[in-house]
């Protein structure tokens, strides 16, 4: 039974790598870009977080 789920499993990994080709390198920048717009994003947010706190008076 565990071993008819490790072949299922190792199946689907199989078909989904077969995708990867086709999409050749878009997904690399795909993922490049939205790694960016995350950074950029979480580097506003504490930003904001620090100009709250020295304006509270509470960053140390």
């Amino acid at each position: 039974m565990f071993t008819d789920f490790i072949y299922a499993l190792g199946d689907i990994f199989t078909e989904t790598f077969k995708i990867l080709p086709i999409l050749g390198n878009n997904l690399n920048v795909i993922l490049i870009i939205v790694g960016f717009v995350m950074l950029f994003y979480w580097l506003n947010e504490m930003a904001k977080h620090n100009r709250k706190a020295a304006k509270d008076g509470t960053l140390k």
